[in-house]
């Protein structure tokens, strides 16, 4: 038309200032090299431009924001069978002149671009994969927390269905002992029984009462047995040095620490002050298990505790253990001497002939071993 290329392009750049100035948005489509580097002169400028395929030469129609395009006129004449050679001596003008140089740094920052997006996608992924792997963990986090619950409540349910169905056993054995005469074997297992209860039952199943220091247990009271889940037992003994208090349930006499048991208005008494037993003495105190007396009169209970071996010694050495033994004893006691040559046998009755402490001995019943274990009387 007549308009030189230069004086074009600062009339289109003069044009854009004054709409910039005036109007909001101005969007403009341009071949101009000059008006590209607008943008680097004037903030209120942006370049974009339409993504070009060069291995198709076609456009993509993809907008890329802050790159400038680049134009393809010589890729685009090759492609539409423009002679080669026209093409050729045309890119050796182009190549002498600056936009080609424009043209180069236009294509780096599309490549830049491209691996930007790269690595962008990559980016991406590895963050999803983040994602997948955090809600994995704690999915499993979550089941592993809930197989724990279970099996917690698996265990103390089972605890607790040990725990009553031995004392059920146990109920079960005094109503039997309360019909009738108690037999020997019958009250030994009402005794393994209570122990049993006693040391396998959950702590912390009753509620907490507040304490009373002042409280001490009367004789003929009736108080509660921790140690058998609140079973009501009466005093029978008072309390002696040691915190240790003697209590009948039914037909059946036991010896307990203080802290086990509890009036039925909750009050507990305050433990004594502990003493420290030399190692052997402790190891051989025992808890004496009995059958209450009555018409007639019941048997003792046998139990390892008031029991004593002393097969295989000499008279002196089964002498020294049993007076140890007789020592801490609180009630009858058996003795398993076995039968040999009688020797043992002998002289051990004649040890407890001459002990202060002996009331009587006697041979045990034919079930706990008869002519080779002696119940003695304390």
């Amino acid at each position: 038309t007549g308009t030189d290329p230069t004086e074009g392009s600062a009339l289109a750049i003069s044009l854009l200032q004054h709409l910039a100035s005036h109007t909001r948005l101005t969007v403009a489509t341009t071949h101009f090299g000059e008006l590209k580097a607008l943008k680097y002169q004037d903030e209120r400028f942006e370049n974009a431009s339409v993504e070009f395929d060069d291995v198709s030469l076609s456009p993509t129609y993809r907008l890329l924001w802050g790159i400038p395009g680049r134009s393809n006129a010589l890729s685009i004449a090759r492609r539409l069978g423009l002679t080669p050679t026209v093409v050729d001596t045309a890119q050796t003008y182009v190549g002498a002149t600056k936009q080609d140089d424009v043209n180069q740094v236009i294509a780096g920052l599309e490549a830049q671009r491209k691996r930007q997006e790269d690595q962008a996608e990559q980016a991406a992924g590895i963050v999803a994969q983040a994602e997948a792997l955090k809600t994995d963990i704690e999915r499993k986090a979550a089941a592993i927390q809930g197989w724990e619950r279970t099996q917690k409540l698996e265990q103390e349910k089972a605890i607790q269905a040990a725990v009553a169905e031995a004392k059920a056993e146990i109920a079960t054995v005094i109503r039997q002992l309360q019909k009738g005469n108690p037999t020997a074997r019958a009250a030994q297992k009402a005794t393994e029984l209570v122990e049993a209860v006693a040391q396998q039952a959950p702590k912390g199943d009753h509620p907490a009462k507040k304490a009373i220091t002042a409280y001490k247990p009367k004789l003929g009271e009736k108080v509660r047995l921790l140690g058998l889940g609140g079973q009501t037992a009466e005093v029978v003994g008072a309390p002696d040095a040691d915190g240790k208090v003697a209590v009948r349930f039914g037909l059946m006499k036991t010896v307990v620490d203080l802290s086990e048991i509890e009036s039925l208005t909750g009050e507990k008494a305050a433990a004594p002050a502990t003493k420290a037993l030399p190692e052997k003495t402790a190891e051989k105190r025992r808890t004496t298990v009995n059958i209450a007396k009555k018409e007639p009169a019941a048997p003792a209970v046998r139990t390892s505790k008031n029991t004593i071996d002393l097969r295989g010694m000499r008279v002196a050495e089964a002498e020294a253990d049993l007076e140890n033994f007789i020592a801490t004893a609180a009630g009858p006691i058996w003795i398993i001497h076995g039968h040999g040559t009688g020797k043992l046998k002998r002289g051990v009755r004649e040890f407890l002939k001459r002990h202060p402490q002996i009331l009587s001995f006697e041979n045990a019943e034919q079930a706990d071993g008869g002519t080779g274990v002696t119940v003695a009387q304390i």
